[in-house]
């Protein structure tokens, strides 16, 4: 089954919280870190995971207030239960992340099960709508349904969200994000993830996935940028046998590619 639709939404507001310094072993592959370095990795990757959707849970408290105040009954509910779905969403970041801190586990090991992608894009794509909606950016998925891997599927939607948070964060007012799933090399599958902002400039190109390198030279709307997500995200994708690559796009923008090793469908 294929989907192709346009969800008008919207970039989050000003950075929420300061970030903590951060363990350069996270780069190397996984192993049994000591506690305090598991600690320290663990509080690194929440304090910046929780920048997005704390963002974007302020803008949609936001949104439901003015609802109120117009007396919109029926958007309320909507956004109300959009609320909830992001503080779930950040309690089972968090849970998973001290979970294995506790344990003395590299903070981004994965618990590996059959994941549907798809299930994981939609629900990124709905925890980055309010921050979309600000700007009236447009979503556009194009994607087979199923898409299975087997990985951790809180650390792919952290992955996911931080690719389209990233996106929304560059993409101009009315811009439009574009997803697609399909077939890779070697039997993986790949998502392409692109935006229509100003792109990388060659420097970030070359050091887009090193820890505090910002996506590009500029961010619209003045909005500023740890430069941990797509670090974060490509060890998620080396954790799952995976990678991750960046281009600029023809005709303007980046294009994200994330590939992971597919489970076939006629796998038992």
């Amino acid at each position: 089954m294929h989907t192709d639709q346009i969800i008008r939404q919207g970039t989050g507001p000003a950075d929420i919280a300061a970030l903590f310094a951060v363990e350069p072993h996270l780069d190397e592959p996984e192993r049994n870190p000591s506690g305090s370095d598991a600690f320290g990795n663990a509080l690194s990757i929440v304090v910046h995971d929780l920048k997005g959707p704390l963002a974007n849970l302020a803008l949609l408290v936001e949104d439901i207030t003015r609802s109120a105040e117009d007396g919109g009954e029926p958007r309320i509910v909507r956004k109300a239960e959009n609320a909830d779905r992001i503080i779930s969403q950040m309690t089972r970041m968090l849970s998973g992340v001290l979970k294995r801190a506790r344990k003395g586990r590299d903070p981004l090991s994965c618990d590996n099960v059959p994941v549907n992608l798809l299930d994981v894009l939609q629900l990124a794509f709905a925890v980055n709508q309010p921050a979309a909606k600000q700007k009236a950016v447009a979503f556009r998925c194009h994607a087979i349904n199923p898409v299975v891997v087997q990985g951790d599927q809180e650390l792919l939607f952290e992955a996911f969200d931080n690719l389209i948070g990233n996106a929304v964060r560059h993409s101009p007012e009315g811009g439009t994000i574009t997803c697609e799933t399909g077939p890779a090399s070697d039997g993986c599958v790949q998502v392409r993830i692109g935006d229509e902002g100003p792109g990388f400039n060659a420097a970030g190109l070359l050091r887009a996935f090193r820890p505090f390198v910002g996506l590009s030279e500029k961010t619209t709307a003045g909005q500023g940028s740890s430069g941990l997500g797509l670090w974060i995200t490509r060890l998620i994708a080396e954790r799952h046998g995976g990678q991750i690559s960046a281009h600029n796009r023809p005709d303007g923008g980046a294009m994200m590619t994330l590939e992971l090793p597919a489970i076939r469908p006629d796998a038992s």
